[in-house]
């Protein structure tokens, strides 16, 4: 975007709500403005993960196996959101489709963007990065509770060996998740 934007629209954001007007005009210049219509689709899962976006309005379906059978809805977004970070920052591809569920404006922040950005340390972009890493840290959270729950209910529902088969696996899955950092 070569135009500078509203600080109000930055503002929506909660990582951007500290950041003064001269900040805003900088992360305006590494925005791209996105609007689409209801039914639209944003990326793919298996897309390349070339960039992260923010919900300005409207809603956005986070799905998994869109189109197949086995379709779920991870997440209905509504404006303030920020979506599509994961292929950015790990450098792949989409996990999970997106779409629109009513007529939507958003920005789009190229992976490119954000990492140049980072490099010259534009504060808009370690706001992004710090709110990113909290969110993906409360996902993580949530997933070992989730796995916890769901290894408890196998153990007490089925004491065969192929459910304690299961249990197991899912314990080693959870253990992997909160053991195996690489910083």
């Amino acid at each position: 975007m070569e135009n500078a934007i509203d600080p109000a629209l930055a503002h929506r954001f909660s990582c951007f709500q500290s950041l003064h007007a001269e900040q805003i005009n900088i992360l305006a210049t590494r925005l791209e403005e996105v609007r689409l219509a209801s039914g639209k689709i944003l990326f793919r899962q298996g897309d390349p993960g070339d960039s992260i976006c923010l919900l300005l309005s409207g809603k956005i379906l986070i799905k998994l196996g869109a189109g197949t059978q086995d379709e779920r809805t991870l997440a209905k977004l509504e404006a303030g959101a920020i979506f599509g970070e994961m292929g950015p920052l790990t450098d792949t591809a989409r996990t999970a489709t997106a779409m629109t569920d009513a007529d939507s404006h958003l920005w789009r922040i190229s992976a490119s963007a954000l990492h140049d950005a980072l490099q010259h340390g534009e504060a808009w972009a370690t706001s992004l990065l710090l709110a990113t890493a909290q969110a993906l840290g409360r996902r993580v959270a949530a997933m070992n509770e989730d796995l916890i729950k769901l290894s408890a209910e196998l153990h007490r529902n089925a004491p065969e060996p192929q459910i304690r088969k299961a249990v197991a696996e899912i314990e080693q899955l959870r253990k992997r998740l909160m053991t195996e950092w690489t910083f």
